[in-house]
């Protein structure tokens, strides 16, 4: 009886084994494929037999992410891998990628901007000493020279980095910031746009950190907000913003006349409860993340919902109380999956 036992236990291992090399199996991408453990997770959206639109890539959470075929060096050998396998992200909000392959991570309980470089594979911290300290960094964006900016809620200001990571400038500071989010930089007018959450309204800095002009008070009127959160920016220089507390988005031109807005307080298709995140990607597809819904809605320009991407969850697309999102020009998406603590990485997939 007892060898019969033993004759099952190894043929249920060897079993075990088979089924999780064919699911951690994956094709090559551009960005990290994260191993799927469960045989039943959805991995695009719409599920088959319907046209996928939206394909998940994997996630960033900790060194291991991005150094996948790492060998061991000396200090592995001496201290164990464990040392590799260690948790980076702890409450992330603001996330963006730019052009050589780098993802900004702010994470508003860790002091500094955490840097993925996908091609070099390699982990870095930003403004952890000197002038450009962050103390609780919420959003992250850059420009076409590789500069970063770096809102920091706490300190009040925008802090400024080369492409290097060294401290350039700062922007704002109490007398004219009170509680700087969501942040886009545009490289046609070289401004940089700062929502203030306890202000109601965007701040147009000049490319010196002086304020040019300011979008917006508080009130439910158009052109008004009420506690906005985030922005984004499309090619045609359309400011998108996430009007958190009136459920809506609401759309300016780059000189701050209002546009458009849609939305509403509700749970059907295009409502929004928590609004946070806000991207757009080539196409103009709107993507809003809603940490209530625990999902991302991709909407046309008419507000209209086109495809709801996650749920609460902890497999790809599971998502607790989501935040900052951002789409890049190649149409990776970017959620913040706050306390999930994790990065996660999606792409557009064009008809």
């Amino acid at each position: 009886m007892l060898i019969l036992m033993s004759r099952r236990h190894r043929l249920l291992a060897i079993f075990s084994l088979l089924v999780a090399g064919l699911l951690i199996s994956g094709c090559a991408s551009q960005v990290p494929v994260a191993n799927i453990t469960n045989e039943n997770v959805q991995t695009v959206w719409p599920a088959p037999p319907e046209q996928p639109r939206i394909r998940y890539l994997g996630s960033l959470k900790t060194n291991n992410d991005i150094s996948k075929n790492k060998k061991p060096n000396l200090r592995d050998k001496l201290l164990g891998k464990e040392q590799e396998n260690q948790l980076l992200l702890k409450k992330p909000y603001g996330v963006h990628s730019d052009s050589n392959g780098r993802v900004f991570v702010a994470d508003s309980a860790n002091p500094g901007l955490i840097v993925f470089d996908l091609k070099q594979q390699s982990v870095s911290y930003w403004g952890e000493t000197g002038l450009g300290r962050l103390s609780k960094p919420v959003a992250v964006t850059s420009d076409a020279q590789g500069n970063v900016y770096v809102s920091d809620v706490l300190e009040k200001r925008v802090v400024v980095f080369d492409t290097n990571g060294n401290y350039r400038d700062a922007y704002g500071g109490k007398k004219i910031l009170e509680s700087p989010a969501g942040l886009v930089f545009d490289d046609f007018s070289q401004r940089l746009y700062v929502v203030d959450v306890k202000k109601h309204q965007v701040l147009v800095f000049d490319k010196q950190g002086k304020v040019q002009f300011t979008i917006g008070e508080r009130g439910q009127d158009t052109g008004k907000f009420n506690f906005p959160t985030n922005l984004a920016m499309d090619g045609s220089g359309q400011l998108y913003v996430a009007d958190t507390m009136n459920f809506r988005v609401q759309v300016f031109n780059m000189d701050g006349i209002f546009v458009n807005s849609f939305g509403k307080n509700g749970n059907g298709p295009g409502d929004f409860s928590r609004l946070k995140g806000i991207g757009v990607d080539t196409e103009g597809h709107i993507y809003a993340v809603d940490a209530a819904f625990n999902n991302f809605q991709v909407l046309n320009q008419q507000g209209q919902l086109m495809i709801a991407v996650g749920r609460s969850g902890i497999d790809p697309g599971g998502f607790y109380l989501p935040a900052g999102i951002h789409v890049d020009k190649k149409n990776h998406i970017f959620v913040a999956d706050q306390f999930n603590q994790r990065i996660q990485m999606f792409e557009y997939l064009a008809e």
